[in-house]
């Protein structure tokens, strides 16, 4: 929990909100109430989805659905508004902490809670299928902890883009057959299991499940979906299908769920909301209809307003149980990362002076922002180093950096407004400026800096030659951000990973050298020294994996899975790490074939059906030679090669892939930014600059 943003609306219906839960791909979730009511959790739709047709009308459908039925171990449906400006939904919220809250903070359940969790969700994932409906979004987040038992946080309502062919919200946590189906929400049950018993996500957190639910838990892990038991077998296999209860909670986890409640109660205090709230909805039907309700929950203020934080500031924020490393240094005062602003609240930073001259622009890289309205571009000498652009308007929108940028960036954080770069940043007692890791938040104008795990300056002067930064990364869920620094000697950790909403450096990891960082997800990270790669967990710094076949430092990470792309000879290998198996393949033609060829990376797209790449060697010596760039779009399923034969393909080094799949980014062999048809590869008009 923590407090609101400015940017947050204060109130949605008759629900005042209080503080914000957190937030997926698709909805924002906030601690509400109303007068003489019990607390609610307000989930609001994120505003690039309010005006696609299709999930407005999946959504209402779940809505719907959920006013129809009950269980007590089901958060139920207390109102919402599916025709409004924005769709929202506000449903009981028993006061408590969320599973993954509890873990974070104090460490994997103990066995003896962990029974009466698996039991309490088996019997909510049982009421919801023997009424016909599927979860679909079960993860440790949307899992909470009254004083009592555990329920599901919601039914399913996140879920409302299922049925529209878009990826699954929580990828460590869904079947890999995808989709929705009682066999995919048993899957999801024993991975959230595996997390309570761990704090780890995905397969390196099974072996601590307790050996008397392991059986278990690895039976609904399988990936065949009709070798998994039912929701109904679940619960009988754990001796709860009559009116056997485990018990209260063991009393260290609850004294910690109390202390969690205690802290929410104190937030809503003032509204006069009462602890406890009932457990099964209201009969439907009578005059209090659906549809009723909806008129009674529309939205009465959603613009964003300018709120004080202290209200809440100093009340309920969840910490990472680790204190910060002590080498870690900000230069700027310690504040969250990413805000709960989207890139459509517009942009704080100045308007740009000048106009950017294309004939003189040096572009390396580009990153769409996650909404695809934005395009930020990395740029050196004598272009200005860090640019955001309305790609749709051909318009430059903010200038975050004139001194040339390097690493391999920029990147986008996956949820918020917040670009991240290795900017060049000066110090009195240093000759040269030095690399530090930058993340701008577009809507509030706000630059912070992060040296990674090194000791900053004090008094204004380094005690040891710095580090420069070489590239940042965020987690696939926005939640962590890594910084990587070159090498610092034998025992230097490389790697200092950033906890986004606290803005402090939760680990360091990889002693020696890395070349660069990706996140699994946010229990893994993926480091390359240039001949092997190396998968880490985050915080315990432990090495997960290893692969080894690797020449060249590039590599690309299928976010939410155990998969990555990497250069091996003259072809790109999507090894999965945890199996030891290749996936696919795709040779590089004629690169064998020539005198020190230079691979310049592959990028995936959104879906995973298209791998891109190039690469380029130099005829006749670099120094006054010519330079031929190659390169690629393979289908992932047929393995072909569109890019071969199509004379009105754009060549590109770099591209980037519009989150939506609308429309590519290519930074072209004359190092200027072109837009391209994503289905021909042509552009579309002349370069952006």
């Amino acid at each position: 929990m923590l407090p609101l943003h400015p940017h947050d609306p204060p109130s949605v219906g008759s629900y005042r909100l209080r503080a914000r839960l957190g937030e997926d791909a698709y909805v924002r979730t906030y601690l509400g109430a109303a007068t003489g009511e019990g607390p609610v959790a307000v989930r609001i739709a994120r505003s690039e989805h309010t005006d696609d047709a299709r999930f407005r009308a999946a959504f209402a459908r779940m809505v719907e659905d959920a006013y129809l039925w009950e269980s007590p171990y089901v958060c139920r449906l207390r109102a919402a508004d599916t025709g409004g400006a924005v769709p929202w939904a506000a449903v009981d919220r028993p006061l408590g902490p969320a599973l993954a809250d509890l873990v974070r903070e104090h460490g994997p359940l103990p066995a003896e809670a962990l029974y009466g969790l698996a039991l309490a969700l088996a019997r909510g994932l049982a009421d919801l299928h023997a009424a016909g409906r599927v979860h679909g979004s079960l993860w440790p987040e949307g899992v909470v902890l009254s004083r009592g038992s555990a329920l599901l946080a919601d039914p399913g309502l996140e879920w409302a883009l299922a049925d529209l062919g878009r990826r699954a919200p929580y990828p460590s946590f869904v079947a890999p057959e995808g989709g929705t189906a009682p066999a995919t929400d048993v899957f999801a049950w024993a991975a959230t299991v595996s997390f309570a018993a761990s704090g780890v996500e995905g397969a390196p957190g099974l072996p601590r499940v307790p050996l008397q639910l392991r059986g278990l838990v690895d039976a609904c892990l399988r990936r065949g979906p009709a070798l998994r038991p039912s929701s109904s077998d679940l619960v009988r296999m754990l001796g709860g299908d009559g009116a056997f209860d485990p018990g209260p909670w063991p009393p260290e986890v609850l004294a910690s769920v109390r202390g969690m409640a205690e802290r929410q109660r104190q937030v809503l205090e003032a509204a006069g909301v009462p602890d406890e709230v009932p457990t099964s909805p209201e009969p439907p039907g009578g005059a209090d209809t659906a549809a009723t309700r909806r008129r009674r929950g529309r939205v009465l203020a959603l613009s964003a307003a300018v709120l004080a934080l202290a209200t809440v500031a100093g009340i309920a924020v969840w910490e990472y149980r680790d204190p910060p490393v002590e080498e870690a240094g900000n230069t700027a005062e310690e504040s969250g990362v990413v805000t709960d602003a989207t890139c459509r609240d517009g942009i704080g930073y100045p308007d740009p002076e000048d106009e950017v001259d294309g004939e003189r622009m040096n572009a390396w890289k580009t990153a769409f922002s996650p909404d695809g309205k934005l395009l930020a571009v990395t740029a050196s000498a004598p272009s200005p180093g860090l640019t955001v652009w309305d790609w749709r308007e051909r318009e430059e929108v903010a200038r975050l950096s004139e001194p040339t940028v390097s690493g391999d960036v920029p990147v986008f954080s996956p949820v918020g407004c917040v670009v991240a770069a290795v900017v060049p940043t000066p110090y009195e007692d240093q000759e040269y400026p030095v690399g530090v890791a930058t993340t701008f938040d577009l809507p509030s104008g706000t630059t912070t800096s992060y040296l990674g795990p090194q000791r900053g300056p004090v008094d204004g002067s380094w005690p040891a030659r710095p580090r420069d930064a070489g590239s940042v990364s965020f987690s696939p869920d926005g939640s962590l951000l890594g910084v990587t620094l070159e090498q610092g000697g034998l025992e230097a950790d490389s790697v200092g990973v950033v906890a986004t909403r606290t803005g402090e450096q939760t680990s360091a990891l990889a002693p020696m050298y890395a070349y660069g960082t990706a996140f699994a997800d946010s229990s893994r990270v993926l480091t390359n020294n240039g001949d092997r790669i190396t998968v880490w967990d985050v915080e315990t710094g432990e090495e997960l994996y290893t692969v080894r076949g690797v020449s060249h430092h590039s590599f690309t990470v299928v976010p939410g899975s155990d998969e990555v792309l990497h250069l091996d000879g003259d072809r790109i290998v999507w090894w999965d790490y945890a199996e030891r198996a290749e996936v696919a393949s795709f040779r590089l033609p004629g690169f064998a074939d020539v005198e020190d060829p230079y691979y310049l990376g592959a990028e995936l797209s959104p879906d995973g059906s298209r791998v891109y790449a190039s690469w380029f060697h130099v005829e006749g010596g670099f120094a006054d030679g010519e330079t031929r760039h190659t390169s690629h779009v393979w289908d992932v399923e047929t393995g072909e090669d569109l890019f071969a034969g199509n004379g009105d393909a754009v060549h590109f080094r770099h591209v980037s892939v519009h989150p939506g799949g609308e429309v590519l980014a290519a930074v072209t062999r004359e190092d200027r930014v072109a837009l391209v048809d994503a289905e021909t590869l042509e552009p579309l008009g002349p370069p952006l600059f």
